[in-house]
């Protein structure tokens, strides 16, 4: 079931562990595929995880259901430069609380649509809609 969770996810680099349904609420909880992350600073990759930190993102609706990832970002500590660093995951933004492809669906419905139908449509505030679309 876990495999095919992380087919129809389809996003790449990791894969679904658990899920969890609450009401009309999806949540998947992913992990990296990769042990290792680069050092943004000096580009040396490290295996030595420091921390984790864990947060809903959300993602695009399944059907009628609202789909949330439960996505650990670690912290790796660089095995040169000594300093922490967060690892880089392709599908969301550093301090995004969504995914990218959520905010490429939002911009889609702005084309066709006014910000206060797609953030009422969303359950989203105006002001979160104008952030996705920029």
């Amino acid at each position: 079931m876990k495999r095919q969770l992380t087919e129809l996810l389809s996003l790449t680099g990791v894969h679904v562990k658990s899920q969890k349904q609450v009401d009309d609420i999806l949540i998947l909880e992913v992990e990296s595929n990769s042990k290792k992350a680069v050092c943004p600073r000096c580009h040396k990759i490290s295996s030595r995880l420091h921390q984790n930190h864990y947060s809903l993102i959300k993602d695009i609706p399944w059907g009628e259901k609202e789909v949330f990832l439960r996505v650990n970002r670690r912290q790796f500590k660089c095995e040169k430069c000594s300093l922490p660093f967060s690892e880089e995951l392709n599908f969301v933004r550093k301090r995004q609380k969504h995914t990218v492809r959520y905010a490429q669906h939002i911009t889609e419905q702005v084309v066709n649509s006014d910000l206060k139908s797609v953030a009422e449509r969303n359950n989203l505030t105006e002001s979160e809609v104008e952030t996705m679309i920029k």
